[in-house]
């Protein structure tokens, strides 16, 4: 009966390798890996050779039909892995675990380090609840949306990956956001060079922008946001367009003016414009009666 391993493999140190991710590749027909390169030298760590083949973002969706035939007719039993990691956790692995799945082949996990659970561990923040978002787009404005997408969901700490060349950008941009709020910075987790800055997100960012080492390594950001309550409707808001225009005019405010505070409270285009005609007729009604 054909089997698909999903092999958890470390996330730097090669001590965190086990006997079951071992078992795994040893006894599998088929290795594959996000990068043949980089599997190939965890397999001559453990002694183990197998046939590897690449299936990578890129690729999966075009590979994974012609695996899942080849493990049916062949009776094969595959090792899926990823370059560090779990699969399909922010890496490839996902088509390719739904289409066995559907071909109703078994599916085995074989867990491993998690750069999103060590790096949670030494975050010495509440991890009852907790969010992941993986990578956030690189654009600005994209990005921005993104994390205040992020604080109105209200889950955290929410669980971030980063590049090295764009960590102190994404910090930044909380920064803006929330100032008080807290971060543990964590870069090449488990490795020979591992480095954890925890703190206020504008003393953690600024002890990066210090280390002339910042843009090598792998970044996993732990960011411990203040939940943001119910915002308040303006005074009034429950009032009719209409009525929170003349309510302005009455306190003594020109047309312009006060719909331009409308507008900031929220009043759509559409509507100010409505309430200004029907003030218009009523003033023109008025005037006829006199």
């Amino acid at each position: 009966m054909p089997k698909l391993f999903v092999v958890a493999t470390p996330i730097g140190n090669l001590d965190d390798l086990s006997p079951r991710m071992k078992e795994a590749l040893s006894e599998c027909d088929l290795i594959c890996a996000e990068d043949t390169r980089v599997t190939s030298k965890l397999t001559q760590v453990l002694g183990v050779r197998k046939p590897m083949i690449s299936c990578h973002r890129h690729n999966e969706d075009i590979k994974k039909q012609g695996i899942v035939e080849r493990m049916l007719s062949e009776d094969m039993t595959v090792s899926l892995t990823c370059d560090a990691g779990t699969p399909g956790i922010s890496d490839p692995g996902q088509e390719l675990v739904a289409a066995a799945w559907d071909a109703g082949i078994e599916i085995i996990p074989v867990s491993g380090p998690s750069a999103i659970v060590t790096a949670l561990s030494v975050s010495g923040f509440d991890t009852r609840n907790f969010s992941f978002y993986g990578f956030l787009p690189r654009e600005n404005k994209a990005l921005s949306e993104a994390l205040d997408g992020i604080i109105q969901a209200g889950v955290s700490p929410a669980v971030l990956y980063e590049s090295p060349h764009r960590v102190t950008e994404l910090l930044g941009h909380i920064a803006q956001k929330q100032p008080s709020s807290r971060v543990t910075v964590c870069c090449d987790l488990t490795k020979k060079f591992e480095r954890i800055d925890r703190g206020c997100v504008s003393q953690v960012l600024e002890t990066l922008r210090q280390n002339p080492k910042t843009e090598k390594g792998e970044y996993c950001v732990v960011w411990a946001f203040e939940k943001e309550g119910p915002k308040e409707a303006p005074e009034g808001a429950l009032l009719s367009p209409e009525l929170r225009l003349v309510q302005k005019l009455l306190d003594g405010k020109e047309t312009d003016e006060a719909t331009d505070e409308l507008k900031r409270e929220g009043v759509k285009r559409n509507e100010l414009y409505r309430a200004k005609l029907a003030l218009q007729k009523l003033a023109a009604r008025l005037n006829e009666d006199t």
